[in-house]
C-alpha cells in the first residue's frame, strides 16, 4: 500500500481514472469533465492510498483564504473523504487524515462537513461542532425593479469563461465570512450542482447562482468583481416568490432578515490552529463546500 500526495502522483501512477470512478461511485460525482477543462488546479491536493493499481481511499484537501470579520485567514477544506468497498475499517481514512494535518500546520482553520456516520471520528483529532444558520428576506420588503439577466450555459466555453475570470477577481461575498481563492470548488459546482442555476446582470457586471423552489428563490452565491450590495443585486433579479434565502452570510442589510437554524445531514466542523476563533451561527458560502 502507498501513499501519493497530489494530483501529479496520481497521473504518474496511471490512478487518476481510478480516483474519479471511485469519486462516482461513492458520492455519484464527475470529477472527469472538471478536471479536463483546466479547472483542477494546486488548491485541491488528493491523499490516496493506493493497492493493487488501484485508489482505495482518499481524503482531499482543498485550500483557500476564509475572510472572517473582515480579516483574511489561510483555510484549507478537508472534502472527498471516501473508501473502496473491501477496505473499509482499516484506519485508512484515519491515517490519510493525520497526513493531512501534518502537512497543513501552517493553515489557521481547517474545516469540514461530516455526515452522521463520521461525527465521531473527527473530535478525535481536534475538530469541533460549529452551529450554522440560514438567512432569509421577505421580497415584499424589497424594491424590486429587475434588470436584464442572461442565463449561463455552462456547456458554452465562453460563459465559463466569463465565469471563471469572475470567480479569479472576486470579491467576497460577505466580509462576515467569505471565501476567496477557491476556483476549483466554485467551478466544480457550476459544472455539476448548480449547472442550470447560472445567471449574469450585466447592468452590475455580477454573476448570481439562483434556483426557485416554490415560493422560495434561493441565492446560493453572488460573484463580483467589485464589492456590491446584496439588496441592490437582488432587487435586479425577476423574484416572483415571496422569500429569499441567502446561501451565505450577508453583512449588515438595510432591511431586517430573518436567521433561523440551519439543519443539515452534513455537520460542520471546525478545527482554529491560532488565537482566533471561528464564531458560531454563521453560513460558509454553499459554493465553498468541497
Amino acid at each position: 500500500m502507498l501513499l501519493l500526495k497530489g494530483r501529479q502522483q496520481l497521473q504518474d501512477a496511471f490512478l487518476e481514472e481510478s480516483f474519479f470512478e471511485l469519486a462516482h461511485t461513492t458520492f455519484g460525482i464527475d470529477l472527469a469533465q472538471w478536471a479536463e477543462l483546466g479547472y483542477w488546479d494546486d488548491h485541491y491536493i488528493p491523499y490516496v492510498f493506493m493497492f493493487n493499481n488501484e485508489v482505495i481511499a482518499n481524503v482531499s484537501v482543498s485550500i483557500a483564504t476564509m475572510i472572517l470579520d473582515s480579516k483574511p485567514r489561510k483555510a484549507a477544506q478537508i472534502g472527498t473523504v471516501m473508501t473502496r468497498t473491501g477496505y473499509e475499517k482499516k484506519g485508512l481514512i484515519r491515517r490519510l487524515l493525520q497526513a493531512v494535518l501534518d502537512d497543513f500546520t501552517h493553515v489557521e482553520i481547517l474545516y469540514l462537513f461530516a455526515n452522521e456516520g463520521a461525527v465521531e471520528l473527527y473530535p478525535k483529532f481536534g475538530f469541533e461542532k460549529r452551529s450554522q444558520v440560514k438567512y432569509s428576506l421577505q421580497v415584499a420588503d424589497l424594491y424590486l425593479r429587475p434588470a436584464e439577466v442572461k442565463k449561463l450555459d455552462m456547456q458554452d466555453a465562453k460563459a465559463r469563461e466569463l465565469l471563471f475570470e469572475t470567480v479569479i477577481h472576486r470579491m467576497p461575498v460577505s466580509l462576515k465570512l467569505g471565501i476567496l481563492q477557491n476556483e476549483a470548488i466554485v467551478m466544480f459546482h457550476a459544472l455539476t450542482t448548480y449547472k442550470d442555476c447560472m445567471y449574469y446582470v450585466p447592468s452590475l457586471q455580477t454573476i448570481v447562482i439562483a434556483k426557485e423552489e416554490g415560493e422560495t428563490m434561493h441565492i446560493v452565491d453572488i460573484i463580483a468583481k467589485r464589492p456590491m450590495n446584496v439588496l441592490e443585486v437582488l432587487e435586479q433579479l425577476p423574484i416572483t416568490g415571496n422569500t429569499v434565502e441567502l446561501g451565505f452570510t450577508p453583512d449588515e442589510l438595510a432591511v431586517t432578515g430573518k436567521q433561523t437554524p440551519l439543519i443539515e445531514k452534513n455537520i460542520l466542523f471546525v478545527k482554529l490552529q491560532s488565537d482566533e476563533d471561528y464564531p458560531e451561527h454563521r453560513r460558509l458560502p454553499l459554493t465553498a463546500k468541497a
